[in-house]
């Protein structure tokens, strides 16, 4: 009731979630295939109090959009987590959780930090039914889930993910194809030199599914062992959604906090043990969790028992709100 929502939105399809969005504000703009100079003079005869990027760097025309000064008050989300750089971007809204101790030096805008998780985030919906060769996997192997896009893995984790299978003869790395042929000849590319020196051959170590569906994909980490964590850029939503199903997932932190989110989530669930400190740490914790059955389905449990602390929390919606009023009427709206 403190608050009139404008929402704008640029792309051509409606999804449900889009929908939600809509139904959600008190003025929602669609403007598919508007020019730059067109979306800006929307935002701009609203005459908005502050306006909010929940993410920069994803979408063409997000970076000169935020490059004017469309509103008294502008501040950028962490959907993309790093600075934008922008002088015309007064605040970063991240989460406190997942920020190391000199975080404000990692950005151009002064930092902001939410409690939590940082957003309010429902349960996923949970795993689907059926078998493991209903899913494309293989029977009788230990699967090391690696869900990240692949254009987003870096080539550091290559001969990690080489470590992790040699010291378990009996494991899959479980990796998601890209749509374009280029980049998922590059990948494997990649891993075959990695995997050269341990004597591996990627096609008989590694599987490579299709696109499916959220309810698949939650189906997938359900019948998975353990999720392999990205080193420099950590899962999002790959771990919520891993964490949601009770896989366990092993990370090790990052310096910035693109690399840390799923070690927050994680400390948040109260499973801090998955949380390690360096590679020969990563793949001993790994290997053992996958081919342990005992040790997993307690895992298993406790990130289930932990999804209170993690999903559904109202305190980051209310951090939000105070920061936006006390940004917009000019007092120092640090939280955290």
């Amino acid at each position: 009731k403190r608050f009139e929502a404008y929402v704008y939105y640029t792309n051509d399809w409606i999804a449900d979630d889009t929908r939600a969005v809509a139904a959600a504000a008190a003025v929602f703009r669609h403007l598919p295939g508007r020019s730059f100079d067109m979306v800006a003079r929307h935002i701009l005869d609203d005459q908005l109090d502050a306006l909010v990027y929940p993410e920069m760097g994803m979408h063409v025309q997000s970076f000169p959009l935020g490059a004017l000064r469309l509103a008294p008050v502008q501040v950028a989300g962490w959907g993309h987590p790093v600075t934008t750089g922008l002088p015309q971007i007064d605040y970063f809204v991240s989460c406190e959780a997942m920020e190391p101790g000199d975080s404000p030096g990692h950005y151009r805008e002064k930092l902001a930090l939410l409690p939590g998780l940082g957003t309010h985030y429902p349960v996923p919906a949970g795993a689907g039914q059926g078998s493991r060769a209903d899913f494309g996997l293989p029977d009788d192997v230990n699967l090391y889930l690696v869900p990240q896009s692949i254009f987003k893995i870096h080539p550091d984790n290559d001969a990690l993910f080489a470590r992790v299978l040699e010291a378990d003869p009996r494991g899959r790395l479980v990796v998601f194809a890209a749509h374009y042929d280029a980049i998922n000849t590059a990948f494997h590319r990649r891993l075959s030199a990695a995997f050269a020196p341990h004597g591996l051959a990627v096609d008989e170590r590694v599987v490579f599914l299709p696109y499916m569906s959220h309810g698949e994909y939650l189906g997938v980490n359900g019948w998975c062992d353990v999720m392999l964590d990205t080193l420099h850029w950590s899962g999002g939503n790959t771990s919520l959604d891993a964490i949601a199903s009770g896989l366990p997932l092993v990370t090790m932190p990052g310096r910035f906090m693109r690399g840390r989110q799923s070690a927050a989530m994680l400390h948040l669930c109260g499973v801090d043990e998955l949380v390690v400190a360096d590679e020969a740490s990563y793949v001993a914790t790994a290997v053992a969790i996958a081919t342990d059955r005992a040790r997993r389905e307690d895992l298993s449990r406790r990130l289930k028992a932990g999804h209170g602390a993690l999903f559904s929390r109202d305190e980051p919606i209310r951090a939000l709100e105070n920061f936006l009023e006390r940004a917009v009427k000019g007092s120092e709206p640090f939280i955290g």
